[in-house]
């Protein structure tokens, strides 16, 4: 689906207000953590608000305590009314009496906003609630007559929604925070607080910056539910629909290890979290045995070096093709799909012979990390035998072409990865998918090997000169030539992107301070009026307390009148006075408002612009935002 940014998603916050707010709760919390900013919103202002939950929320706690809860949250919120229908937690999805209840309760109620979980949501208790209140609207033609001007706000707990409205909860944020917290039986299973308040943060980013915290809503008006299939529903708050392509390729991934467990459990994760059924072979060269299941593992009693290494496990691998993965580097959950669909869209019977995706190269000390993408190059055989630009866990390629080549040089320990794909590339071309699938890390203490040879040592200057000598033949006359030109012009569109890019930042750096300083003077102008406002207002209330004085005297009965005459005369012309010159005041106080607000207008625009966004963004990046 395609369409406009500002249809994607909200840049300004809406008041989605109703005279009667009902909000469905799956269970005990979903209330304040989905919308609780809205409930506070509406109590302030004095509108009625009913909330229902579905369940007892039993499978988490005791019900008896969690209702309490709830009834302790919402009582921070305002005072609101609630009601428990009770049905056994995680089984609303089977509760026959849920409709008739919800029916009960919408035609007492009337409301004119109705807050309901989305149908995105995972939970089956709030996808149950959402489907049945839909089929009750989309059923019971009384019900909908008698809500018809109702609008429907759809909510998110777990699962994000792409709203078309977003609320701005700033000023009761805290209030629904410390009303989430009120749930103490649940906030000690899992800190949902803080889920809630990086969840509506994140909600604002497209907002005005004095937005701070936002909820989403998807919101319709009633009468839609009638014709729209619950299907429909949920394709447009979010797509959700899984596209197979192709039938995903048999791969199987290589990882070595060797006495380094911690990693090798975060290696093998990485590739579970794909979900992909690829095959896992793990060869422990000479290590203590490494326990998982569902694995295959190939053991080596004594270490026998990373080609054998490598070269037993695509032995021992049953699928077509190969990836590997070194038991320190991870893949990220996208890898494995994406050089698969990539294979599967190429022709597999014509001349590309691997496929290998971009990857970040992490570097870490401790807690310290630092991450920068330098894999990144469009394929180059000649490149390819100077150096290596394709690390070994970004890459996929048959497993026939692995064994007919002979896999690995055992008379490399360093650099065998390289080798082998100067001979890969002798039969074809490669594919590069440049999309960052895979994180090569280099830790320090973690027994890297390139750690332990970095760029520059003489163990690594002498493993390229083996590489180079190996491949001396396939180096022509004009090799080194050829390189040097296409890397020189490479530079030079380099150095020519960073000397416009040094420029344009002088450029935004200028119109930066420029606008701080029309910043500072607008605001300074806004203080300024503001204090004369207020000393004007000072002097109306003192004026007006004239008046009242006035007001009192010419008010007296007939018999004190006639004691107050002299003082009703004395009074007369100050009290004319006193109008004229509070007239005069108000007229004023509206020129310093009508002048503050085109001052704001001009701040608002500042903030607004392009040049004062990226400046906000680099700041925040700074850690001064």
């Amino acid at each position: 689906m395609i369409m406009p940014e500002a249809e994607a998603i909200p840049f300004e916050p809406q008041d989605l207000r109703g005279q009667r707010l009902l909000v469905l709760s799956p269970h005990p919390d979903d209330e304040v953590i989905g919308c609780g900013g809205l409930v506070a919103l509406h109590l302030r202002d004095g509108r009625p608000v009913h909330v229902v939950v579905a369940t007892d929320g039993a499978q988490a706690g005791d019900g008896a305590q969690r209702e309490a809860e709830s009834r302790a949250a919402l009582a921070l919120l305002g005072d609101a009314t609630i009601e428990f229908l009770r049905f056994p937690d995680r089984e609303l999805a089977s509760a026959r009496e849920l409709e008739g209840r919800l029916a009960a309760i919408l035609a007492a109620w009337k409301p004119d906003l109705i807050a309901v979980p989305s149908p995105l949501e995972i939970h089956p208790d709030h996808i149950a609630l959402s489907r049945a209140f839909c089929n009750l609207i989309a059923r019971d033609p009384v019900l909908f007559a008698d809500l018809g001007v109702a609008r429907v706000a759809f909510y998110e707990v777990s699962a994000p929604l792409r709203p078309n409205a977003l609320v701005d909860i700033t000023t009761v944020a805290d209030t629904k925070y410390a009303a989430i917290q009120a749930h103490a039986s649940q906030t000690a299973i899992r800190d949902y607080t803080s889920y809630a308040r990086g969840f509506n943060a994140w909600r604002s980013m497209t907002l005005p910056a004095h937005v701070k915290f936002a909820e989403a809503y998807w919101t319709t008006a009633l009468p839609s539910l009638r014709t729209t299939p619950f299907s429909a529903l949920r394709e447009s708050m979010g797509p959700r629909r899984i596209e197979i392509v192709h039938e995903p390729l048999p791969i199987s991934v290589i990882v070595r290890t060797k006495d380094r467990p911690a990693l090798l459990a975060e290696a093998v994760a990485s590739i579970r979290a794909s979900g992909y059924p690829a095959e896992i072979v793990i060869v422990n060269d000479g290590g203590a045995r490494p326990e998982f299941e569902g694995v295959t593992l190939v053991e080596h009693e004594t270490s026998r070096g990373r080609s054998e290494a490598a070269n037993a496990g695509v032995r021992a691998a049953t699928n077509s093709y190969i990836a590997f993965l070194d038991d320190d580097d991870l893949h990220y959950s996208e890898h494995l799909s994406t050089l698969s669909d990539t294979a599967n869209g190429s022709d597999a019977a014509g001349c590309t012979i691997g496929w290998y995706s971009d990857a970040v190269s992490a570097f870490i000390d401790g807690s310290n990390r630092e991450t920068m993408r330098i894999y990144a190059r469009d394929f180059d055989r000649e490149l390819l035998l100077l150096d290596n630009y394709v690390p070994l866990p970004t890459l996929l390629f048959r497993r026939a072409d692995f064994l007919y080549l002979g896999g690995f040089d055992p008379a490399f320990d360093l650099f065998e990865d390289w080798d082998f794909l100067i001979r890969l590339a002798q039969r074809g071309d490669f594919v590069r998918v440049p999309r960052i699938t895979c994180e090569i890390r280099h830790i320090k203490g973690g027994g890297s090997v390139v750690m332990a040879n970095p760029e520059g040592s003489p163990v690594f200057r002498n493993a390229k000169l083996q590489v180079w000598r190996k491949h001396a033949a396939l180096m022509g006359e004009n090799l080194l030539a050829n390189v040097f030109e296409r890397e020189k012009r490479r530079t030079t569109a380099i150095e020519g992107d960073l000397v416009e890019a040094r420029g344009a930042r002088g450029r935004i750096e200028q119109e930066v301070a420029r606008l701080e300083r029309d910043k500072q003077s607008l605001i300074a102008q806004i203080g300024a009026l503001s204090e004369r406002i207020n000393e004007t207002m000072m002097r109306i209330s003192h004026l007006e307390g004239a008046n009242v004085e006035i007001r009192g005297a010419l008010s007296l009965s007939n018999s004190e009148r006639y004691v107050a005459v002299a003082r009703v005369a004395e009074l007369e012309p100050a009290f004319a006075a006193s109008q004229t010159a509070v007239a005069e005041m108000h007229r004023t106080n509206g020129a310093l408002y009508t002048e503050v607000a085109r001052l704001q207008n001009l701040l608002d625009t500042i903030f607004r612009s392009r040049t004062w966004k990226l400046h906000t963004i680099v700041e925040r990046v700074k850690g001064r935002g």
